[in-house]
Parts: C-alpha cells; sequence; structure tokens
C-alpha cells in the first residue's frame, strides 16, 4: 500500500527511454508483455503514474507474482508470458535491469537488453544481449538514444544458445 500511494504522488518515475521507446514499439504495431515478480497492484500503479490511466491495456500479457508465484532468477514469469503471447523467445526480446532478471530471461530463453541500476551495476551482467546505461545513450553514438531499428538489430544479433 505504501508503495503504490508513493507512485500514485509521482514519488517514482520511469527511467530514461523507456516511455519514449514503448511508445515507438506501439506506434510500430509491437506486442508488448511485462514480466515481473511484483504484485499486480505495483505494476497497474506504476504503469497508471508514469504512462497515464488506460496504459496497462497496452499491454498483451502482464506476468506478475499473481501467474506465478516464483520469483526471478527463476524463468518462471517470462515462460508464462511467452505462453501467453504465443511466443517462442527467438521471437521475443526481454529489457531488465539486474542479474536475476538477467538470469531468469536468459533461463527462459530469451536475448536480454539490460541496463543496470546504481544497485545493480556491479552485478555479473555478461550474459546480456547488449548492456546500456539507460535507453537514452546509444552504446556506439554519443548523443543518440537507443531506437527501435537498434533493438531489432541487437535482436538479430542475439546468439540464442549464449546463456
Amino acid at each position: 500500500r505504501h508503495y503504490v500511494r508513493h507512485v500514485a504522488g509521482g514519488g517514482v518515475t520511469l527511467r530514461p527511454g523507456v516511455a519514449r521507446l514503448l511508445g515507438a514499439a506501439r506506434e510500430a504495431g509491437l506486442r508488448l508483455a511485462i514480466a515481473t515478480t511484483t504484485t499486480r497492484d505495483n505494476v497497474i500503479a506504476l504503469l497508471e503514474a508514469t504512462l497515464g490511466a488506460g496504459s496497462p491495456a497496452w499491454f498483451d500479457a502482464l506476468g506478475t507474482a499473481k501467474e506465478v508465484p516464483l520469483k526471478k532468477p527463476d524463468p518462471a514469469v517470462y515462460l508464462w508470458v511467452l505462453a501467453q503471447l504465443g511466443l517462442s523467445a527467438s521471437a521475443a526480446i526481454a529489457f531488465e535491469d539486474s542479474a536475476n532478471g538477467l538470469r531468469a530471461a536468459r533461463g527462459a530463453g530469451l536475448p536480454c537488453i539490460v541496463t543496470p541500476t546504481a544497485y545493480t551495476a556491479d552485478e555479473d551482467l555478461s550474459a546480456a544481449t547488449v548492456r546500456l546505461p539507460d535507453l537514452d545513450r546509444h552504446p556506439q553514438a554519443a548523443g543518440r538514444a537507443v531506437t527501435l531499428d537498434d533493438v531489432r538489430g541487437w535482436h538479430a544479433a542475439a546468439d540464442p544458445f549464449r546463456a
């Protein structure tokens, strides 16, 4: 309840580039999903406070602790989301911010872009498809944000056997 109140009061913001890239993905007609092991109430509160009322409907699947009680690094929530979408892991890409999230995504066979936080920057993130400071800073092009074309390129180049 405290988190939901805090988020609703504007106490939490999205990380740089997240809203922009979500908007671009929606405009391109890509299917979106969330795979988290927090509560559904927390996810809905965050989405509505940062992206607006109705934003939870942007996502074709919302995998939370309600659907899958096993926590990351277990891949169960990613496997559940893929099943809901009717997709193989090779048809999707995950975005994570921690080693546990990365292990869960890779355990489900997903390529994974990682944008670590100050709390997770020192974790072993070597299994990431690509590691970025955030989605507004391209790793090879100073001053340029990450685009959907970048994500598509990293997805296409991902080694499906690298775990």
